[in-house]
């Protein structure tokens, strides 16, 4: 059974899927925990990081044991690219045009959370069966923006969509 949900991130998060087919003995939800907002940022002061989390459920609905397989890809948003520290950019949203990077990782790792063409992005399986018959992963989106960037103060925004198949 494939299904597939997307989620918005604002630098942004949003969450879209698909449900288990109808021969399928599971379902499986998609939630999502909020934005990643890094707030206030100076370029002087540490590298300001934030979070958002986004959980898949598997429920058992019967038979015997069921292997849900998952992946979570992310876009790559304006820049083209979810490589390095600054791969990704949030666009200022007023006049002078300006760009600030960021990144955002997998959970507490180093590894850029991307999708097939950055080629690292977290996924498994989910056993799920009478004994066990709910079972669920949560992924935490960790956005860093790195320090020292000299850019115009203002709102920088940037939408990611986080895409969940199981």
């Amino acid at each position: 059974m494939k299904g597939t949900r997307s989620i918005p991130l604002l630098v942004g998060l949003a969450v879209f899927g698909l449900s288990a087919p109808a021969f399928a003995a599971y379902s499986c939800s998609v939630s999502s925990g909020g934005s990643i907002n890094f707030l206030t940022y100076d370029p002087n002061a540490a590298a300001p990081t934030a979070n958002a989390t986004s959980t898949l459920t598997c429920t058992h609905l019967g038979g015997g044991n069921e292997f849900v397989a998952w992946t979570m890809t992310l876009s790559n948003g304006s820049s083209g690219t979810c490589l390095g520290a600054t791969g990704r950019t949030m666009q200022r949203q007023a006049l002078p045009a300006a760009t600030v990077g960021y990144n955002i990782y997998q959970n507490s790792t180093a590894a850029e959370w991307g999708n097939t063409g950055c080629g690292t992005f977290p996924g498994g399986t989910l056993q799920i069966n009478n004994g066990n018959p709910v079972r669920s992963t949560v992924q935490t989106l960790r956005g860093v923006m790195p320090a020292g960037q000299l850019v115009p103060s203002g709102s920088y925004v940037e939408t990611l969509l986080l895409t969940v198949t199981f």
